[in-house]
């Protein structure tokens, strides 16, 4: 609140106080849904003066004189809760008081997300055109004719000509419209010079997909091909006549490279649909061993979160695909707060902190690799304050389902609180089962030292980067981290979170590139 409304650190206990005023009047479900001061005082709390903590508000005075104005600005900091007054500070005294008699500026109010602010404008008139510095010096028309300027003459040299009044500028009316000619390629797709497929039938294959046969192995280079072509052509170099065509030229080819289906039913259409289903039968293999859920039915009247199939596929440096990958997730948007979920704030590794560990590393001349804990969010534990119930998968509902459907026992790729839960799980893994230490500063950074030896961890969600004194610390790290969880060794650490890391070891050098 102090650093969003720009107002001085002496006012934490102001902020504090507002902090505790807004939660007492906040519905928690430990009291069935109703606020604690309704709980102690039966009476529903008034939200009437509520406004954005800091917002700019003006007080009435009396004792200005006619040309003196006769409100002072301030900021708002709550509500006084033993008058009818709200709480005002004033940054030129730094001082507050109790005022009554408030006006608030509509822009300045607190709004909901989404809400935007109308200014009431007469019928049949429009705003105030604003005219540019730009649009003003330059002359609207370009031929009309510039008067001469008198040379000047023996009897008047030490003052210079006199210019002419010029005629203002004629600013025409309306939008001026940019008339632009389309690519050549599409020029010659709309005048029949060019098709981009010599064969009607052909199986629209994006590139880098591997079929799973041989089937269409000539007709999906040759699609590629010709399609590279006309992409090549297809430059949006103006906004023309055609540009409704261009576009959607332009749309067809965007959509033909996307690689992964968006839906199950796209990729069920799709003609490597049989390595997409069997990514959906290893996620749920995975889903089923790690019991994530439990068939039970839903209470009548409780919320059941939406899923949804997400499909990745995954690529090498050359843009082939090495691993097809399906993922169900949650549909958290539906989820109810203070109900489906409470807490939901996870920390992970800073970019300041990364770079310290690196510096350090590098200086004193450390190992540095990294880990991949698969399925990160899938290891998370629900509390038994958390019932949330899910609709089947699309498409793979089990056969004894009947009426009953997923109570969910772990946490899932969408939930609201799958971040907190598995960070917790991860410091309980460090701390209690490995013997680290969490960092104060950064929590998400965790070491642990062994007489002279050190070993620093730092995490970021599933990217556990590791930096130690000797190799055979990271070899016992890596070998009890697997007895909790199970992870991808990635070796030596070269990239992370989309920054190249280049060492030179004999120089103590270590350069970052993004």
């Amino acid at each position: 609140m102090l650093h969003v409304s720009g107002l001085p650190m002496t006012l934490w206990g102001e902020a504090v106080r507002h902090s505790v005023w807004l939660k007492n009047r906040t519905s928690t479900r430990a009291l069935e849904g109703i606020t604690p001061l309704q709980a102690a005082t039966s009476k529903r709390p008034n939200l009437s003066m509520i406004r954005e903590w800091g917002c700019d508000v003006w007080v009435h005075t009396d004792s200005a004189s006619k040309l003196e104005p006769r409100a002072r600005k301030g900021r708002w900091i709550g509500v006084d809760e033993s008058s009818k007054g709200c709480r005002v500070y004033w940054p030129t005294t730094h001082t507050v008081t109790i005022e009554r008699n408030v006006y608030f500026n509509p822009a300045s109010a607190a709004r909901f997300e989404g809400e935007e602010i109308d200014f009431d404008v007469p019928n049949g008139s429009a705003p105030p055109s604003i005219k540019l510095a730009a649009d003003v010096d330059a002359p609207a028309d370009r031929d009309a004719p510039v008067p001469e300027v008198p040379a000047p003459t023996s009897k008047n040299t030490r003052s210079p000509p006199r210019m002419p009044s010029l005629p203002p500028p004629v600013i025409p009316e309306g939008r001026p419209q940019c008339v632009r000619q389309p690519s050549r390629a599409v020029r010659e797709l709309l005048t029949g010079a060019a098709v981009p497929s010599a064969r009607v039938s052909d199986p629209v294959i994006p590139r880098g997909v591997q079929l799973p046969t041989e089937q269409f192995e000539g007709e999906r280079s040759s699609s590629v091909d010709e399609r590279d072509e006309v992409e090549r052509g297809l430059v949006l170099d103006g906004q023309g006549e055609d540009e409704l065509t261009e576009h959607n030229l332009a749309t067809a080819v965007s959509e033909a490279e996307v690689l992964e289906p968006r839906t199950l039913n796209e990729a069920k259409q799709r003609p490597d649909w049989p390595l997409w289903e069997k990514a959906i039968n290893e996620e749920l293999a995975t889903l089923h061993t790690a019991g994530t859920w439990v068939l039970k039915e839903a209470p009548p009247g409780v919320n059941i979160v939406g899923s949804k199939w997400v499909f990745k596929a995954k690529k090498d440096a050359s843009g082939n695909v090495v691993r097809y990958k399906a993922q169900l997730v949650a549909q958290g948007f539906s989820q109810v707060p203070g109900v489906d979920y409470f807490d939901t704030y996870a920390p992970v590794a800073k970019l300041p902190s990364i770079r310290t560990i690196l510096s350090i590393a590098t200086r004193l001349d450390m190992e540095m690799h990294q880990v991949d804990i698969k399925g990160a969010y899938l290891n998370g534990d629900l509390t038994s304050a958390e019932v949330i119930y899910m609709k089947p998968p699309p498409g793979y509902a089990p056969d004894d389902l009947g009426k009953r459907v997923l109570r969910l026992k772990r946490t899932l790729y969408g939930l609201k609180q799958s971040g907190r839960r598995w960070y917790q799980k991860l410091t309980a893994i460090f701390v209690d089962g490995l013997g680290f230490r969490r960092c104060e500063v950064d929590q998400a950074v965790f070491y642990k030292r062994k007489g002279k030896s050190l070993i620093v961890i730092a995490v970021h969600v599933d990217d556990c980067t590791i930096a130690a004194s000797t190799l055979a610390l990271i070899d016992e790290f890596k070998a009890r981290l697997k007895d909790h969880v199970e992870i991808t060794d990635l070796g030596e650490l070269h990239w992370l979170l989309g920054i190249e890391i280049l060492r030179d070891r004999q120089a103590r050098l270590v350069h970052l590139s993004q």
